[in-house]
């Protein structure tokens, strides 16, 4: 996404970092000629929540890393990703454009934001123009990024994680025929819509939650599988309705775990869909098999180290 600086790697493959409150989150692939990825290093390191950034990137040296490139990942409360009408300019003048296009649809002043684009297919009706994603980041949040990754030789690129959720779904065997990748957060998830390797579609939804006995609202609830149905129906609806593909019947649900499990379930039964969980000891070759946990903290970490875009829009 944000490709802030150009530095040569020069192992084959990446390193993913997703930094948020007191976990650093690492991912470390390898990618050989014609081989199926490799992840060989995955863990979720504690960090003091007040440590500046001097701090964490020493403790990232400590690390001994590889020479490979560094993505960094963005919070979701970093950024805002609209879907847009392409501008009718050069490329060079593109993200200037949006920048202006931008000014109304998201909640803080285009003016301290950093702002970059990523492609779509073209879309075959209900569109008067071209469509593109843009992304409108805190100018604060990529800066601290680059505060912290900066120091390190190999770092090029802030990712936002729709593109990480695209590289992960882009490994399931099922992605040729499309996908709908489902990430869940503590009350929100997102949704991104893959078919292959190619990004589509993605929403971000809030989540509901309802007592067992049919209650929402309550403390001791769970997901409510209606409202997250409802939200997949309309993303998927956009998807077939606009790139006229056939439709997508295959749901995969990230981070593993209870939660996942619960809510896959639930969704089997009230959507039809062929609903999974995201192993990630199943998706790749693991050095070493991740725990439910490491799963959980470094999911995002692992979608940036798959990036294989070696530039920005």
């Amino acid at each position: 996404m944000f490709g802030l600086l150009k530095r040569k790697a020069a192992a084959k493959g990446r390193i993913g970092i997703a930094i948020a409150g007191e976990r650093m989150a690492l991912a470390i692939v390898r990618r050989e000629s014609g081989g199926a990825p490799v992840l060989e290093r995955c863990e979720s390191i504690p960090i003091d929540a007040q440590s500046g950034p001097e701090a964490r990137t020493a403790a990232l040296r400590a690390l001994n890393l590889p020479n490979m490139a560094i993505s960094g990942v963005l919070q979701a409360s970093d950024y805002q990703l609209a879907l847009v009408e392409t501008p009718d300019v050069p490329p060079a003048e593109l993200r200037a454009a949006m920048r202006w296009r931008l000014r109304d649809s998201i909640d803080f002043r285009v003016e301290d934001a950093v702002i970059d684009v990523f492609d779509i297919p073209p879309q075959s009706r209900g569109s008067q123009g071209r469509m593109m994603y843009a992304v409108a980041a805190r100018l604060g949040a990529v800066e601290k990024q680059s505060a912290i990754l900066g120091a390190l030789a190999t770092f090029d690129v802030v990712d936002v994680p729709e593109l990480c959720l695209r590289n992960l779904a882009g490994l399931l065997p099922t992605a040729a025929n499309g996908i709908a990748m489902l990430h869940l957060s503590d009350a929100t998830a997102t949704v991104v819509l893959v078919r292959g390797t190619t990004f589509y579609f993605a929403r971000q939804m809030n989540l509901q939650m309802s007592a067992p006995g049919g209650d929402r609202g309550a403390a001791d609830g769970h997901l409510s599988s209606e409202s997250v149905v409802l939200e997949l129906q309309r993303s998927m609806d956009y998807y077939e309705r606009h790139f006229d593909q056939p439709p997508i019947t295959r749901i995969a649900i990230a981070p593993i775990g209870d939660r996942a499990a619960a809510l896959a379930a639930e969704l089997g039964r009230e959507s039809g869909f062929e609903v999974t969980t995201l192993d990630l000891n199943s998706l790749m070759q693991c050095a070493t098999p991740l725990s439910l946990q490491t799963q959980a903290d470094c999911l995002l970490a692992v979608g940036a180290a798959l990036r294989q875009e070696h530039r920005s829009l």
